[in-house]
């Protein structure tokens, strides 16, 4: 006997690439207000499963390396234990950073890179403990905007906005008054795709992005190597990808810290 199977009804909205999956459940689309914290403490422990991993295989590898020559045993131990030490060094000062606001990173771009390069190692180990993809996303934002704050140097170069398609007509207009005060341009973009033609075709020296947090974390892992990004998340009252919302108040802080403009 044939089985009947239940058709999920068809939301009523153009689903974004992150969002294909999503089956009308509005508990999946929970607007969260996390803090750095959250991500800070699953980056800890994923730099230490790395280094755990990284000792293990010196580990496994020490007795081939005894049989060429027993120097070569000293000198993967100390490499990893350097590796270590400056691995944990560079991570709280970081850490210091975001906590303290006050530039502590010898080098900003490698701050933003290194928030980039754990969270794919985050997001598994979160997955493992059952921790929601938006509410860890929710958080690296959170922590990539707090890297950036305490680095970013406002210069002369031109700041972009990157808004969605899903955000409320009323509210672009909104937007686009506010960042024509500050002298930023709005873009839509409709997906992954077309926010980095933007950004390719208008090289931007930095950019601000509103979405969900599944596009900002994409979007932040792609661009913020290359440039100071702030992320914006959107509020989702609907479900995702249908008249979305924006903190105009979150969205003005994001345009006075990049391009150095007070908006009263």
């Amino acid at each position: 006997m044939e089985e009947k199977v239940e058709k999920v009804r068809k939301p009523d909205r153009m689903l974004g690439d992150e969002w294909e999956s999503w089956t009308g459940d509005l508990d999946e689309s929970i607007t969260y207000d996390e803090t750095a914290a959250l991500f800070t403490l699953y980056a800890a422990l994923a730099l230490f499963v790395i280094l755990v991993g990284l000792a293990f295989v010196l580990y496994m590898i020490e007795p081939r390396l005894r049989l060429f020559h027993p120097l070569l045993v000293l000198g993967a131990r100390f490499l990893i234990i350097a590796f270590i030490v400056v691995s944990a060094a560079w991570g709280g000062l970081i850490v210091a950073s975001v906590y303290t606001g006050k530039n502590l990173i010898l080098h900003r771009r490698l701050g933003r890179i290194t928030a980039t390069m754990i969270l794919p190692v985050v997001l598994a180990i979160g997955r493992w403990f059952g921790i929601s993809r938006d509410r860890l996303g929710n958080s690296f934002v959170s922590f990539s905007n707090a890297v950036v704050r305490a680095s970013h140097k406002p210069g002369n170069g031109m700041t972009i906005i990157l808004l969605p398609r899903c955000l409320k007509s009323e509210l672009k207009k909104e937007v686009k008054e506010l960042a024509a005060r500050a002298n930023v341009k709005v873009f839509t973009a409709t997906g992954g795709g077309q926010a980095r033609k933007i950004i390719r075709e208008e090289r931007p020296s930095a950019v601000i992005g509103v979405a969900c947090e599944r596009d900002l974390m994409s979007g932040i892992h792609d661009v913020a190597p290359k440039m100071p990004t702030l992320g914006v998340t959107n509020k989702r009252p609907e479900g995702p990808c249908k008249n979305t919302l924006v903190d105009m108040n979150e969205l003005k802080r994001a345009i006075e810290t990049l391009t150095g403009v007070a908006l009263e």
